[in-house]
C-alpha cells in the first residue's frame, strides 16, 4: 500500500503578514473587553487589597468567584481564562500552586503593568474610568456621526454617561498636570488662569497649589460646573465647552474657540495648549502636527505658536499675540 503525502499549503511572507494582521486587529477587542469586566467586578482593587507588591500571587479564580455576588457555577473557569489573558499581558502576574486536593491551580496577583488601573497603589487611577469611557456603547454611535454628522454623543441627555465621561476627563489630570507644573514655568507670572473646558478644576487645583498668587476659572458645560467642589481661589463658571476640544474638534471650530480666546485676553496675556502633537512624517497617531497647529493659530488671529515642553504624550504649546506685529510667524494672505 503506496504511502500518500499530504499536499503542503504555502503562502507569501506578505500573505501571513497580512492575514495575521487581520486576525491581530479583530483579536485586539477582546484585551479592552476583557479588563473592563475586571475592572467593573473590581478584581484589580481585590488583588491590591490582598497582596502588598505587584509580583505576589495571591488569589485563585475560585477565591475570587466566592467573593462576588453570582450563583453562576462555571463562572471561576470564564474568570481563569479572563485572567490568563490580562497575566499575558503583564497586568496580573500569576503562578502554578498545587491545591489542597492535589491539583493544580493557578494563583493570580497584580502584574507590572496595573499600576495606573488600582487606586490602592498609591497612583492616579486614570487608566480605569478612561476605559470604561473609550469601551462605552457609545462608540456604536460614530457610524451615525459619520453619516449624518454632529458628535457621536450628547452629554446632557445621558446621565450616566455624563458620569462615566467626566471621570475619564478628570483621571489623566493629576498624571499630565503634575508633570507640567514640574517643566513649565509659563504660569510663574501670571495673575489668572482660565481653564476652558477645565471639568470639575482638577488642572486648576494643580496649578494654584503650585503658585497661589493666581486666580483660577474653571470653565465647563453647567453640568458639569454643577458638580465641581468649592476649590480655594478658584471661580466656577457655566459655559459652553468641553476638555480636550482642541484634540476632538475640527480646523475651523477650533480657531473660533481661539479666537474668542484671543479677543478675552488682556495685553500680554497667552493661550496655552496642552494636546499631542505629531511628528512631520506620516504616523499612525491621529492628531495635529506643529505646522498645522501653526495655521488654525494665525486664522485665530495668534502671531506664533510655540512647542514649549513635553509631559509624556502631550505637549505644551503657547499662543502669543506680539506688541510689534512685524514679528510674526504667521505669512501674509
Amino acid at each position: 500500500m503506496s504511502a500518500c503525502k499530504s499536499p503542503v499549503m504555502t503562502t507569501s511572507s506578505e500573505d501571513e503578514d497580512e492575514f495575521l494582521f487581520a486576525m491581530e486587529m479583530n483579536a485586539l477587542i477582546g484585551i479592552p473587553m476583557v479588563l473592563k469586566a475586571a475592572v467593573e467586578l473590581g478584581i484589580l482593587e481585590m488583588l491590591a487589597e490582598d497582596g502588598p507588591s505587584s509580583s505576589a500571587p495571591l488569589l485563585s479564580p475560585a477565591e475570587i468567584t466566592s467573593r462576588l455576588s453570582t450563583k453562576n457555577p462555571e463562572a471561576p473557569i470564564a474568570l481563569d481564562r479572563m485572567m490568563r489573558l490580562l497575566g499575558s499581558y503583564s497586568i496580573l502576574s500569576c503562578i502554578l500552586a498545587q491545591g489542597p486536593d492535589g491539583d493544580t491551580r493557578r494563583l493570580y496577583g497584580l502584574g507590572p503593568r496595573s499600576k495606573y488601573f488600582v487606586t490602592a497603589r498609591g497612583a492616579s487611577t486614570f487608566a480605569a474610568p478612561l476605559l470604561l469611557l473609550l469601551t462605552d456603547s457609545h462608540g456604536g454611535r460614530l457610524v451615525c456621526a459619520i453619516l449624518e454628522g454632529g458628535r457621536p454623543f450628547k452629554l446632557a441627555n445621558d446621565d450616566k454617561f455624563n458620569e462615566i465621561f467626566n471621570n475619564a476627563m478628570q483621571g489623566p489630570t493629576d498624571v499630565y498636570m503634575n508633570k507640567i507644573v514640574e517643566l513649565y514655568h509659563g504660569f510663574d507670572d501670571a495673575k489668572t488662569v482660565v481653564d476652558e473646558g477645565g471639568g470639575v478644576g482638577a488642572s486648576l487645583r494643580i496649578i494654584v497649589s503650585k503658585y497661589p498668587h493666581i486666580h483660577g476659572i474653571n470653565f465647563d458645560l453647567p453640568h458639569v460646573v454643577r458638580e465641581a467642589p468649592s476649590i480655594p481661589d478658584i471661580e466656577h463658571v457655566k459655559g459652553d465647552m468641553l476638555k480636550w476640544i482642541i484634540h476632538g474638534g475640527d480646523d475651523e471650530f477650533c480657531a473660533k474657540v481661539l479666537k474668542n480666546c484671543k479677543e478675552a485676553m488682556p495685553e500680554k496675556g497667552k493661550v496655552v495648549i496642552v494636546d499631542a502633537v505629531l511628528p512631520e512624517y506620516f504616523d499612525t497617531d491621529k492628531d495635529r502636527m506643529e505646522k498645522e497647529l501653526e495655521v488654525m493659530a494665525c486664522a485665530a488671529g495668534f502671531d506664533a505658536s510655540k512647542l514649549v515642553c513635553r509631559a509624556y504624550n502631550m505637549w505644551v504649546v503657547e499662543l502669543q499675540i506680539f506688541v510689534m506685529q512685524h514679528t510674526s510667524s504667521c505669512k501674509e494672505t
